[in-house]
């Protein structure tokens, strides 16, 4: 069985949208969109290289092919297990170098890294954590 990425699926403000991915992503990778020449928005993973782009959602699906549908878990204080750094409960979050993985927020000039974009609610090794989206 799929590892559980949406939690609260009762009165949570989420929506599941399908969106093409520039590359492949894994189901928990924290998304943020961009746009090519002549196309629609697409999705790839939030990394903190890209300066100018903010999280959008998470993945719920995995999709392995390039130009492929990822469905992505969008919204404003949803529960959902995102691919995040070791860290404790509590701790706000941003971009990390490792595309697609959440780390602990520190403020900075970049766009992305303005405010937190979701915070830990459970303790654990690095992967999928429990996070509320902000």
């Amino acid at each position: 069985m799929a590892t559980e990425i949406l939690i609260n699926d009762g009165g949570a403000p989420a929506r599941i949208i399908p969106m093409t991915c520039l590359a492949a992503v894994s189901a928990g990778d924290a998304l943020s969109a961009d746009h090519v020449a002549s196309s629609d928005a697409i999705c790839q993973k939030l990394d903190s290289g890209a300066t100018e782009r903010h999280m959008i959602g998470v993945a719920l699906t995995d999709q392995a092919t390039a130009g492929g549908l990822v469905n992505v878990v969008t919204g404003k204080g949803v529960v959902v297990n995102i691919n995040c750094e070791a860290v404790n409960g509590g701790v706000p979050l941003m971009a990390g170098s490792t595309a697609g993985r959440l780390t602990t927020f520190t403020d900075g000039t970049a766009l992305q890294q303005s405010a937190p974009v979701a915070v830990t609610l459970e303790h654990t090794g690095a992967g999928l954590t429990k996070c509320l989206t902000i």
